[in-house]
């Protein structure tokens, strides 16, 4: 599996997917100093400053139709409950559709997007509607969500995440997301805990019940 890291900042979901065998082929981030921690761990991974222009330089590298996967968690400020909630016509959180549109571009048969639980509910709901509805018509017709807070999935933080996987078709393995059995430091209070780290929209387009603790698999069926 070859991907693309949108919004890359220090490479958390590069890492990630490089630890299950994967090939990064290109990290779009728009701050140096992140860009500089990029240099350091992935020196021979061709870099871009910024998303709105990327699709010029993903043509450049010769990387369009060979790139398999497009991640990126898209800037939060316009939907995080702490800020205005300017939503997706917002300067920042609106980069959302530049990301979706360098994805279909380079022709990636997977999406995974990430950002902060107020997605869900910015707009009344309607933001995060929008951003399925748009995944949908550009050919990501399988898609699914999951709240997820890291602090049950082996990380000592408290750092709760909406997840968004996109695929042009259903994969062959079943459900992306899927409901894990045990995580580190699992315990009966905590799993009493994460009764509710799902939140409203957890049962994602597949319809599927609320869930306590998941993780990303089979992405590569």
């Amino acid at each position: 599996m070859r991907f693309v890291s949108l919004f890359a900042g220090v490479g958390g979901f590069d890492l990630g997917f490089e630890n299950v065998g994967w090939e990064c082929v290109g990290q779009v981030e728009i701050d140096k100093q992140a860009r500089a921690v990029l240099d350091q761990h992935w020196p021979d991974v061709p870099k871009h400053d910024d998303v709105v222009t990327a699709k010029e330089w993903a043509s450049g590298i010769g990387i369009v139709g060979n790139v398999d996967l497009v991640c990126g968690g898209f800037p939060c400020q316009d939907v995080s409950v702490a800020g205005k909630r300017a939503g997706l016509a917002g300067q920042r959180t609106g980069l959302f559709w530049d990301a979706l549109s360098f994805a279909t571009f380079v022709q990636a048969e997977w999406l995974v997007l990430e950002n902060v639980p107020g997605l869900l509910s910015s707009n009344q709901g309607r933001d995060f509607g929008v951003v399925i509805s748009a995944m949908a018509d550009a050919g990501y017709r399988h898609i699914e969500w999951r709240v997820l807070d890291s602090q049950f999935l082996g990380v000592a933080q408290r750092r709760r995440r909406v997840f968004i996987v996109g695929h042009t078709r259903t994969p062959r393995s079943g459900a992306v997301l899927v409901e894990r059995e045990g995580v580190c430091g699992d315990s009966a209070q905590g799993a009493a805990s994460r009764s509710n780290t799902a939140g409203p929209f957890a049962g994602g387009a597949r319809g599927s019940r609320v869930v306590n603790a998941l993780t990303l698999n089979g992405l590569g069926g």
